[in-house]
């Protein structure tokens, strides 16, 4: 009984696992967008389709160590990896794939990407490492609350705003103006506002009716994080889309904060289990560049109340020494942003003015965390430059033309093993097929765990399970017939059966499971695809013929003592 527990009690969970990917696919295309805005984790909850199956581009950048010296090259390729990965999530694909190969080279595959020469265009540009003052908390108080008002609908008075009016040019007049109408529109409906949205030059980013009313509070979607505001996952989206609206740009402008900036943190953090991006308010102008930073390494504080705790050492150049000095010396117990390229690694608190060019990075971090941003403060002095020497393009409909390819040959191999299995094994046939489904449906939902990506390779090493699983339960037949022959009951035989086929299976399995390892450690791209669905697969087939039709022999010659069908 407890075994047949674990077999329903393991099939519910791979049907729960897989929940969240068939909602996804039943959609239709347009509507799975919509919905990974709204649900941005979703990407992290299905069985993502690699780049050969939905399309996109694939890329293969290398570095050209040519002019450099032996003191340059060190941990260069983690520096370019670092940048390019920083990149690549700003594009805003979902689910892309870098990985390094050999001394110099660089993978990128970009699934569902469709602004192929914009990818080019940001991949390819030289790296910007900057360090930027974030802004006083009442200035980030109130560029929240002129947001908020132009929100509402709103047109701001102060005393600032109606000095600046009258300095105005005629252009700036006739740019306020249209913003007022902007505002008054938002009041008077939605006809209003679509006919004012209409005449906005940045129409793309100005979000509809529908979602306006949604964001009525731009206040409301921000949350204390430490010393900073903090955007729930969820709310990302919504939250691009308002600062990217022109007349929000516009009221910031005229409330004289249009030179300071919004910028994303790179990493996540939770609060009270949520996923957050931290939202920093920075001056619009850097205090110095990344070009200064001679060297970077993380390192253990070894005194202090902050003994053993992670931390990254800093060095500049004689002339960065003198810039970083004059910095820190006019904003003690201000914050510092380290930027790359407009993404917030760290933003340090100045306790002291630095006057030599050495500095050190505290913080809350792990030393895994200090090795990483160690990395991003040399990275913005990169010295060689990183080429596109390869490049791919798959559309949409040959990734459709995979899949439908795929899936036909996958129908093909399910029927001519039905046939065989129910005609040769009879009952037992029917038990493997079972079997058989529930190593498929193990491996979607262990790959939808992992957040796995499923290659057109990858689907080829599924459809190879169905042929592997059909295998062990062949030998296991095999031997319970012998059994069965020299005159053996039948709860005998399938004991026997079972127990001599055992290290067969495993011999064959981990022999395989050892290639498959080997694949997936010096293997990229598609061959790294079917290794990973090679090893879940083998695995779930050791269960499945091992356990799963054990059981179900069991309660079969549990009702049928005398009779075996097979």
């Amino acid at each position: 009984m407890w075994r047949l527990i674990v077999v329903i009690a393991s099939v519910l969970f791979m049907g729960y696992c897989l929940v969240e990917s068939f909602v996804y696919y039943s959609m239709p295309l347009s509507r799975r967008e919509e919905y990974i805005k709204t649900h941005p984790e979703i990407l992290k909850q299905i069985v993502n389709l690699g780049l050969d199956l939905q399309g996109g581009m694939r890329l293969v950048l290398e570095i050209d160590r040519s002019h450099l010296e032996k003191e340059q090259q060190k941990k260069l390729l983690d520096r370019a990896y670092t940048v390019i990965e920083n990149r690549v999530n700003k594009l805003g694909v979902a689910e892309p794939t870098i990985q390094k190969q050999g001394q110099d080279r660089i993978i990128v595959e970009l699934p569902g990407l469709k602004d192929e020469k914009r990818a080019k265009e940001i991949i390819g540009q030289t790296a910007q490492l900057e360090f930027m003052l974030l802004r006083e908390p009442l200035q980030l108080e109130k560029a929240i609350n002129i947001i908020d008002n132009v929100l509402a609908g709103k047109a701001l008075h102060d005393s600032t705003l109606a000095t600046a009016k009258d300095t105005l040019s005629e252009k700036d007049k006739a740019q306020q103006n249209l913003a007022e109408k902007l505002f008054k529109g938002a009041e008077e409906g939605a006809d209003t506002a679509k006919k004012e949205k209409a005449k906005t030059v940045d129409t793309a980013k100005t979000l509809t009716v529908e979602e306006l009313a949604k964001a009525a509070s731009f206040k409301e979607l921000l949350v204390s994080v430490q010393d900073q505001v903090g955007v729930q996952m969820d709310n990302v989206e919504r939250v691009k889309a308002i600062l990217g609206r022109s007349d929000v740009r516009e009221a910031l402008e005229r409330a004289g904060l249009g030179g300071n900036v919004f910028l994303w943190s790179h990493d996540t953090i939770k609060v009270n289990a949520f996923p957050y991006r931290t939202l920093y308010y920075v001056k619009g102008t850097p205090e110095m560049k990344g070009d200064a930073i001679k060297a970077a390494s993380p390192s253990i504080d070894q005194s202090g109340f902050r003994a053993g705790a992670a931390k990254v050492d800093m060095e500049m150049d004689a002339r960065g020494a003198r810039r970083f000095a004059s910095v820190t010396g006019r904003n003690v117990n201000k914050f510092l942003a380290i930027v790359l390229d407009s993404t917030v690694y760290s933003a340090p608190r100045i306790i002291q003015k630095i006057p030599l060019g050495r500095a050190e990075i505290t913080g809350s971090f792990t030393m895994e965390e200090a090795k990483n941003l160690a990395v991003v403060l040399e990275a913005g002095a990169l010295p060689a430059p990183v080429k596109i020497i390869e490049e791919q393009t798959v559309g949409p409909s040959l990734g459709q033309d995979s899949i439908d390819k795929a899936v036909m040959a996958g129908w093909v191999a399910i029927l001519f093993i039905i046939i065989f299995a129910l005609v040769y094994y009879r009952m037992s046939g029917l038990i493997a097929l079972a079997a058989l489904a529930i190593n498929i449906l193990a491996v979607l939902a262990i790959m939808a765990k992992l957040n796995a990506t499923l290659t057109l390779p990858g689907i080829a090493g599924l459809i190879l399970q169905l042929a592997m699983g059909i295998d062990a339960n062949v030998i296991i037949f095999e031997r319970i017939r012998e059994e069965a022959r020299i005159g053996k009951t039948p709860r005998a035989a399938i004991e026997s059966g079972y127990k001599m086929a055992f290290w067969t299976i495993m011999d064959s399995n981990l022999t395989t499971l050892i290639t498959a390892f080997i694949l997936l450690w010096k293997g990229t791209g598609a061959i790294k695809g079917f290794a990973v669905t090679l090893i879940i697969g083998l695995i779930i087939s050791l269960y499945t013929a091992l356990f799963v039709t054990r059981v179900l022999q069991d309660l079969i010659i549990a009702k049928h003592k005398t009779k075996l069908s097979i």
